[in-house]
């Protein structure tokens, strides 16, 4: 339950739902922003283009993005029954297919299935492709099988999308195509949603619920998408709560020192008599005014080049990689009083597990790389009594 509660923390109160389908051969995308406000959920946004190789520039990239693919490259099949294997409606449906290149999906009504089939170079190029673009694609569903979230939700026994008629009443055929492009608006749960965008709302619902009455290795995938759109979102928030925090603790220590240092003129003026005392407080004042500076250059560059080195760390962290630490300028050793504090400045100390080597070293690879790190040092790396590979590297920046 409290992994339930930290993935919807994570997922946040907003959703985009992104449906790419083709209509006169030519591939468009329909894009629907909703945002969850006191219980229930709102329209805030919605856009139909022909343009599918950006989204657009006032979308949220670190949301999370549902994708529906209804192009031409997913085959839709009809089938009589609900046979419980999914190999055997599979193979029913295109028996002389290569499953281990394809993605499928399979929405099983009461007495018919729709099988949905994409080939998955093509489902894993447009993933890429948002990829590129900074987008994390939480969930991803082909066909119109999203459509089976909602109709629960509907007084209707039929519903339309961009370029399909569903209907569940199994007498006639279940997905058929559609001969206008005349947009309807459906009552669903209250909540008035244009069937244009229907498969994406129905999409953003399944990413809300966490659960699916479909079947397919497209759900195993979901898994493997959800869960890196959540370490890289924990990862994000992690570091953004982390500097807060330390940049806090800096203030404090910023005005403890300022306060001492008000002392120490007190007492000076005090003992400006005696020679020995005014010696001992120039040297206490020349500690304090260090300890200063060292405060407020720590400050300076934690708030400039820290974030903007973390975000690029972060941004190729590998799947098969968990971080568990993560340490900026960490000190030299404990603070001892009349000591001063000292830190291994311009470095970073980075702490996770890997169950992937060759990704580590291609990460590490990937680090060294960036243009204000002067070197990667690999402190520790070994399997630990859990049998996990853990690592400790040390990044020195220039």
């Amino acid at each position: 339950m409290a992994l339930a509660a930290l993935s919807n923390i994570l997922l946040g109160n907003q959703y985009i739902g992104i449906e790419h389908y083709t209509l006169d051969a030519n591939d468009c995308i329909a894009l629907l922003l909703i945002e969850k406000k006191k219980g229930e959920l709102i329209i805030s946004a919605k856009e139909n283009t022909s343009n599918t190789e950006n989204i657009p520039k006032h979308c949220d990239k670190r949301l999370p993005f549902y994708l529906v693919i209804n192009t031409n490259q997913v085959i839709q099949k009809e089938l009589e029954g609900v046979d419980g294997s999914n190999e055997k409606l599979i193979r029913k449906a295109f028996p002389n297919l290569a499953w281990d290149d394809f993605y499928y999906e399979i929405w099983r009504l009461k007495t018919k299935s729709i099988v949905a089939v994409s080939r998955k170079t093509y489902v894993d190029g447009i993933l890429a492709q948002y990829q590129g673009q900074g987008v994390l694609i939480a969930g991803l569903s082909l066909g119109v099988c999203s459509i089976s979230e909602i109709i629960s939700y509907s007084e209707k026994s039929e519903l339309e999308t961009n370029t399909q008629v569903v209907s569940w009443d199994e007498i006639n055929s279940v997905v058929v195509g559609k001969k206008t492009t005349a947009l309807k608006t459906y009552s669903l749960n209250g909540l008035a949603v244009e069937n244009s965008y229907l498969l994406g709302f129905a999409g953003i619902l399944r990413l809300i619920l966490g659960s699916s009455i479909t079947n397919g290795n497209v759900l195993d995938y979901n898994a493997v998408l959800r869960g890196a759109f959540d370490q890289k979102t924990l990862f994000i928030k992690g570091i953004k709560v982390m500097i807060g925090s330390l940049l806090t603790l800096l203030l404090i220590n910023f005005f403890a020192f300022n306060y001492y240092y008000r002392k120490t003129e007190e007492v000076s003026s005090e003992l400006s008599m005696n020679q020995s005392s005014l010696e001992d407080i120039n040297a206490t004042k020349a500690r304090i005014a260090v300890k200063e500076t060292k405060v407020k250059e720590f400050i300076d560059l934690s708030s400039s080049k820290s974030s903007q080195i973390i975000n690029e760390i972060a941004s190729k962290v590998p799947n098969s990689i968990l971080l568990t630490e993560f340490a900026f300028q960490p000190l030299e050793k404990k603070i001892k009083e009349e000591e001063p504090i000292k830190v291994l400045e311009k470095t970073l100390l980075v702490s996770g597990a890997t169950i992937d080597n060759a990704a580590f070293t291609n990460w590490v690879e990937a680090i060294e790389k960036i243009k204000r790190v002067q070197q990667v040092t690999i402190v520790n790396f070994g399997k630990d009594e859990t049998n996990a590979t853990g690592f400790t590297i040390k990044i020195l920046l220039q």
